[in-house]
């Protein structure tokens, strides 16, 4: 197991529900939001719907490239259609967390089974650990702002020498417009863990990186945020909206 200096001021725990991330922090039962919640609902995401789209398209063609003369059942085809993208997203989020799940293993000295599905990205995390001289000090570890009221999980703390790097590892596609598979999303999601960080354990962040792993080719690629202040301000404006939207702004009578 790894040896680790940290010990948190209080208790985080997560709750999930629906599909969605809720923390408890100290004593207190209220649930509070996790980060990607937030995000995820704070934050549109553009790309998604082409995406979509193309893997309709992309069915369609498989399915005519590969049809035998029979009756088509239409109906079932169009359903089938609609709904691959959920499969292939599903598909993918499920390589991206048993990478997780194996290098936080990795990190405690636990055994792990590394399939050739997960063995790329995991490869990836390897190759960085040995490119670098600083100490890992906890893998997959739950914070909680009362200040802010929220909670989160992060990938990784690393030391270089008694100052704290923040990590969280990406699996994503790799962009079209950079060489990694991060989005501009992710600096907000990285800033609130380094806030969060701060008040869990009581110690400062020097530095907050999102971790790019290659899941198809292997290697890495670091991505540091820039400024970590400004990112924070937008993700109290997510959060924000996030509660914002949680209530009926109209009266329920008209009056007019």
């Amino acid at each position: 197991m790894i040896a680790t200096r940290l010990s948190p001021l209080y208790d985080v725990k997560l709750i999930s529900s629906n599909r969605q991330h809720f923390y408890q922090i100290g004593d207190d039962e209220k649930w509070l939001p996790g980060v990607t919640t937030v995000l995820s609902a704070a934050i549109p995401k553009p790309a998604l719907l082409p995406w979509a789209l193309n893997c309709m398209g992309e069915n369609i063609r498989e399915f005519f490239a590969n049809h035998d003369g029979s009756p088509i059942d239409v109906e079932a085809l169009i359903k089938e259609s609609k709904d691959i993208y959920k499969k292939k997203s599903s598909e993918a989020a499920d390589i991206g967390s048993r990478v997780h799940a194996a290098i936080n293993a990795i990190i405690k000295g636990e055994k792990t089974e590394i399939t050739d599905d997960i063995k790329a990205g995991v490869d990836g995390f390897l190759s960085w650990k040995e490119s670098n001289h600083l100490t890992i000090e906890l893998g997959d570890t739950r914070l909680g702002s009362k200040l802010y009221g929220y909670g989160g999980s992060l990938d990784m703390v690393a030391f270089d020498g008694d100052e704290a790097i923040i990590f969280d590892f990406k699996t994503t596609k790799k962009r079209k417009d950079r060489n990694h598979g991060i989005y501009p999303e992710a600096a907000l999601q990285l800033s609130s863990y380094s806030v969060a960080f701060r008040e869990t354990y009581g110690l400062n962040v020097k530095a907050v990186y999102g971790l790019w792993l290659d899941k198809e080719k292997g290697g890495f690629k670091e991505v540091k945020v820039s400024n970590i202040n400004a990112c924070f301000e937008g993700f109290l404006a997510a959060l924000k909206l996030y509660h914002m939207s949680k209530y009926e702004y109209f009266d329920e009578q008209p009056k007019i």
